[in-house]
């Protein structure tokens, strides 16, 4: 079991290796990304807020927490360093490396370690329900908390920086997010829920999302000359 103190702790070492990376990244798109670090700290803590979620929602026990909340913190600690489609496993060396730094059990690092590599792998290639089960529960349940945050109003807000950034009129956020990256992401991922609470958390948030669209269809003009009648 890990404290409050030594969640602390790890957030601090993650939240500083974020803002260290990124400030001597040489990769484009984070030169080019204002707050890099500060978006991706921001999306540690919403992975972090909704894996507490899911572990209240299964009844986890103390010990599935404290890796799940380690996990958490560290899962992308490596966003910046490395290309995307390795993250999780340099994410994974960087946790282990930490951990064992200072002195956690060694069975702890491994579920952990673990764990942050799992959330890495590329889905698709493997049916949702047969990938589950090459997962550790933290690492599903790790993963889930991920997801989450790719599918609802957190997603939504993400897209609209975005597409405002790229200087899209409001139509063109409309045809974006209906038909863009935004909508596919979460259409394919959403698939990949294995919990029950994490099942249930997905579809409030995809029906949001839907909402929203339908919202935005019905409130903004899709067309370049007015019409009447």
């Amino acid at each position: 079991m890990i404290t409050k103190d030594q969640v602390l702790e790890i957030g601090s070492f993650v939240k500083d290796y974020l803002k260290e990376s990124a400030a001597s990244s040489d990769q484009e798109w984070v030169q080019s990304f204002p707050r890099a670090a500060d978006h991706h700290w921001q999306h540690t803590l919403n992975v972090l807020a909704n894996a507490e979620k899911i572990l209240e929602g299964e009844g986890a026990s103390e010990e599935q927490a404290s890796v799940v909340r380690a996990a958490a913190l560290l899962h992308d600690v490596s966003m910046f360093t490395c290309d995307h489609s390795i993250h999780g496993r340099v994410s994974s060396e960087i946790a282990e490396e930490y951990l064992r730094k200072h002195g956690y059990p060694d069975a702890f690092v491994q579920k952990v370690s673990k764990a942050v590599a799992e959330h890495g792998t590329d889905l698709g290639p493997i049916p949702p329900d047969e990938q589950g089960e090459l997962f550790s529960w933290e690492g599903k349940v790790l993963l889930e908390a991920d997801i989450l945050d790719k599918l609802g109003a957190s997603a939504v807000t993400n897209a609209l920086l975005y597409l405002g950034k790229q200087g899209c009129l409001s139509h063109e956020v409309s045809r974006d997010l209906a038909a863009g990256s935004a909508f596919e992401r979460a259409d394919f991922f959403r698939d990949y829920i294995w919990t029950t609470t994490g099942r249930k958390l997905a579809e409030e948030r995809f029906s949001f999302f839907l909402a929203f669209l339908a919202r935005l269809k019905e409130e903004v003009v899709d067309v370049e000359i007015p019409t009447v009648g």
